[in-house]
């Protein structure tokens, strides 16, 4: 806990039930969603631990919060913990002081001491949070026209979805998404938190069946607007000639919106139609990043890394000495004899020094180094071949289903 004397502030977590409901009143007055919203999020999640709920009084009442939800996620075989920061809202009378500032320097202190790796939010306010520590990376959607296209392929049929059939979409999701960077790791009980989650009755499922078993599932928002996201459209290989009649069954649930967007890998089979309708590119300005602790982060990824250079062809026979410069923080990188070992201090002898600052390291990490991307923006990275080897393009997505 801090405190400020001269403000009488104080930033904590834990919040009683009288302070949650202040919270909640906070919320309410904040965003239109309604206090419901926010409540049923906690309170249906059967993993919410109290400590992760962060608020600031002054004079003892409480006048803004930020809650940490915990997310792991996946970066190829590695699994980072991730404080996703969301409800953050202060009450319009407390204004002006900072409190929401204190509360995610709180935050940041607690994650590092609880073992987090990273950070990510979802904002609008890039400047705000910019002040705090977190960097915005930006990301592409892509929307196609809403028409009508196609029939029913032979043996396949589109379904609703029932709580039934959990088991069977959670094995698609994670055989999907087994090694596939940036998506979050769902055990059984994420997934039946998640289908009484707030968000998850913001939008609608439907199931793709052949031959009586259920191969793929999508989910799009239920919304009346013009643009309208698919949350995701998972599919098993031998799905992948159905996945066309699923997304325009979605689609139809929408005759309203204009547009269909979806934030789609390169490998996806919906991305390769998108790009045959000409699919507009939208920038998404709204996930912004932050390292927690960077010897963590790579000590999870030590394993992933060293499977990335015994399959690259120019680095598999060479022998490594690298240092990664990050602000203050570096981390150093031994391979030998096709094993990597991560510490945080020099070991003797030459290195090879990288200086990368937090927004590229981080993208690297998640989106992987882009050598062409470098060169066309006129900052090519020295040892461009030493980061394309340890982070080769990474076929990430993040699914909107998980939105916190």
């Amino acid at each position: 806990m801090t405190t400020t004397p001269e403000q009488n502030i104080s930033v904590t977590n834990r919040p009683g039930r009288e302070q949650l409901e202040q919270i909640y009143d906070i919320l309410d007055e904040c965003f239109s969603v309604g206090r419901g919203y926010f409540q049923e999020r906690l309170d249906l999640d059967t993993s919410y631990d109290p400590d992760t709920t962060w608020f600031a009084t002054v004079g003892g009442k409480v006048a803004a919060n930020v809650q940490i939800f915990p997310l792991s996620i996946r970066v190829g075989q590695a699994v980072l913990q991730t404080g996703a920061m969301g409800s953050v809202a202060a009450d319009p009378n407390y204004r002006g002081m900072g409190l929401t500032h204190k509360i995610l320097a709180a935050q940041t202190d607690y994650m590092r001491e609880a073992g987090y790796d990273i950070s990510v939010l979802l904002a609008s306010k890039h400047a705000f949070y910019e002040k705090a520590g977190w960097r915005l990376i930006p990301e592409t959607a892509y929307a196609v026209e809403n028409e009508a296209r196609g029939g029913q392929p032979d043996g396949y049929e589109v379904i609703p979805f029932e709580p039934r059939y959990l088991e069977d979409i959670r094995a698609i999701y994670e055989q999907f998404n087994q090694n596939r960077t940036y998506t979050v790791v769902r055990n059984e009980t994420y997934w039946k938190d998640l289908i009484r989650w707030p968000e998850w009755k913001k939008s609608d499922c439907l199931l793709l069946q052949h031959d009586h078993k259920i191969v793929a599932y999508g989910i799009i928002e239920k919304k009346d607007t013009e643009q309208v996201f698919i949350n995701e459209l998972i599919y098993l290989d031998e799905a992948a000639d159905g996945v066309e009649y699923l997304f325009h069954e979605l689609c139809r649930l929408r005759p309203k919106a204009r547009q269909i967007m979806a934030m789609l890998p390169e490998d996806h089979k919906l991305y390769a139609y998108y790009q045959q309708l000409q699919a507009e590119p939208v920038p998404i300005n709204m996930a912004m990043w932050k390292m927690i602790n960077l010897y963590s982060t790579f000590h999870k990824l030590q394993l992933e890394l060293e499977h990335r250079l015994n399959g690259n062809a120019l680095m598999a026979e060479q022998e490594l000495s690298i240092t990664l410069q990050c602000g203050e923080d570096k981390i150093c990188l031994d391979y030998r004899q096709k094993r990597l070992s991560v510490s945080g201090n020099s070991q003797s002898g030459s290195r090879i020094t990288i200086e990368v600052d937090e927004r590229n390291l981080i993208s690297y990490i998640v989106f992987g180094y882009n050598a062409e991307g470098e060169a066309e923006a006129g900052t090519p990275a020295r040892h461009a071949d030493i980061l394309q080897a340890l982070f080769p393009k990474q076929q990430a997505v993040f699914y909107l289903t998980d939105k916190f």
